[in-house]
């Protein structure tokens, strides 16, 4: 008689005589298989490989589970296997498998099948995954072959008994495991140290994995430059560095993630990280500070060196790029309800007129840095934030008056005004380390960092409405900053 969902090493034993019932439905089921396509031959095994994680050895990993897995299912007869790969995903917690649920799938869609699996436990480890694994064996003959871990007939009560203690020994033995690493990972936090899973720009043992490395530096001096994460972004997935969760496509989210990191600062919670820094006390200050304060005029999305920046000279609205009825390119005023829509500039000469500016302003601009240190911006910007949250909250409980709330708004206005100016000065001064020579980089420099270099030294560009006859120059007004 056919074992039908065992998991012996040995091959099936077609010799032995089977009921008229088993043969009926086997040759039913044979029949079915060639019908259809999407049920399984005879001639081929499913198997399932899955590792809780690549960094341990503490399982076969998936290649050496396929290795296992393809041999016995050539010694069992089987000349054709279809893998289902779990692959990083644990068993115990509660986490998706989907491989698992798809090779569920194709066994309810199938008479009959042949799992082969490395250990038992690699397919189960939670007794409710064991009992809608026999579950199915109730109602279609399914074959649970393993290479390691003992023989057990599933469709036995004897060998369900055993498989039911086994998974029990399993469920205790991932739950004894997740507690020691969690208390491990507690304590390693507690000395200030790296823990958890994956760290970007990091190895294991705290110090800086030089390509991940080089990456971070280029985030955190983008953004310092003045760069939105955004951008930022779809310059690296433009450059084609591979981005931590695989792949090279970065988003907005993922640079965000990066910089508000604790990694990045080095601190978990009260506890001061002992890894290497990746960036310096007064940077990971600036970068803290910076979504505190005002947005600035080059952060915004611009395909154009001045479009959304310049501002119209008439109505003080800002200007736009655009395509004239004769192809020329130009920045202009909306023509709509709260702009004027009379001013109008040619982008190639109004570009090379602002860079050239831009030039005598910086060769003239001081490279000294405020009194003021990052850190105590960071701590009036962040005071002035929260004064602003908590009059609202009670202005909206109505704790205080309209003229409190008026009053205190005023007052952490002026605050975060003033530490803004000293923020962007911070910002200019490395800017300008950075590119000490702007009008003759420029040009290289994609259009994102060309409009720093531009709001750096410039704190309001202006065009004014003028006649063809008129020179161009003097229509360009800018003012610098303090």
């Amino acid at each position: 008689m056919t074992r039908v969902g065992s998991a012996s090493l040995t091959a099936p034993d077609c010799h032995r005589p089977r009921p008229r019932a088993a043969i009926a439905r086997l040759r039913g089921w044979r029949a079915g298989c060639a019908a259809s396509e999407c049920l399984i031959a005879t001639t081929t095994a499913l198997t399932y490989l899955r590792i809780s994680a690549n960094r341990t050895s503490e399982h076969a990993s998936i290649e050496q589970q396929r290795a296992d897995c393809t041999a016995l299912a050539a010694r069992l007869g089987y000349v054709r296997t279809v893998e289902f790969v779990d692959e990083a995903v644990s068993a115990y917690q509660d986490r998706a498998r989907p491989a698992y649920q798809q090779l569920l799938r194709q066994l309810e869609g199938s008479e009959a099948g042949t799992v082969v699996v490395w250990h038992l436990d690699r397919l189960y480890r939670k007794p409710r995954e064991l009992e809608q694994l026999l579950d199915l064996l109730d109602v279609r003959p399914i074959r649970v072959e393993s290479v390691q871990g003992g023989s057990f007939d599933l469709n036995r009560h004897e060998g369900r008994l055993f498989a039911r203690q086994l998974v029990a020994f399993a469920n205790y033995e991932s739950a004894h495991k997740g507690a020691r690493v969690a208390r491990a990972q507690q304590q390693r936090a507690t000395r200030g140290l790296l823990h958890g899973g994956r760290h970007y720009g990091y190895l294991d043992n705290g110090t800086l994995y030089p390509p991940e490395a080089w990456t971070l530096r280029r985030i955190v001096d983008s953004y310092l430059a003045g760069l939105s994460v955004a951008l930022i972004a779809r310059q690296l997935t433009h450059a084609g560095i591979p981005a931590p969760a695989g792949g090279t496509s970065w988003g907005a989210t993922t640079v965000r993630a990066i910089l508000t990191s604790s990694r990045l600062h080095a601190q978990r919670g009260a506890h001061q990280g002992r890894w290497e820094r990746a960036i310096t006390p007064d940077e990971s200050a600036l970068i803290r500070a910076i979504p505190l304060g005002p947005r600035r005029d080059a952060t915004r999305s611009s395909a154009t060196l001045l479009g959304a920046m310049a501002r119209c000279g008439r109505c003080g609205n800002r200007l736009v790029s655009a395509v004239t009825s004769k192809g020329q390119r130009v920045y202009r005023c909306r023509a709509q309800s709260t702009s004027c829509g009379r001013v109008a500039a040619d982008m190639q000469r109004t570009d090379r007129a602002v860079i050239s500016e831009v030039a005598r302003l910086q060769s003239s601009a001081s490279t000294r840095l405020p009194v003021c240190t990052p850190a105590t911006l960071l701590a009036m910007l962040t005071a002035a934030s929260t004064e602003m949250i908590t009059a609202a909250e009670q202005y909206g409980a109505g704790k205080i008056t309209h003229e409190v709330f008026l009053r205190r708004r005023r007052r952490s206005t002026s605050i975060i005004a003033e530490a803004d100016t000293d923020l962007r000065r911070h910002l200019r001064v490395k800017l300008l380390r950075q590119h000490p020579d702007a009008a003759s980089t420029i040009d290289v420099l994609a259009v994102g960092h060309q409009r720093t270099i531009i709001d750096a030294p410039v704190s309001c560009l202006t065009i004014q409405p003028g006649r063809p006859s008129e020179s161009f120059d003097s229509r360009i007004e800018l003012r610098p900053r303090a």
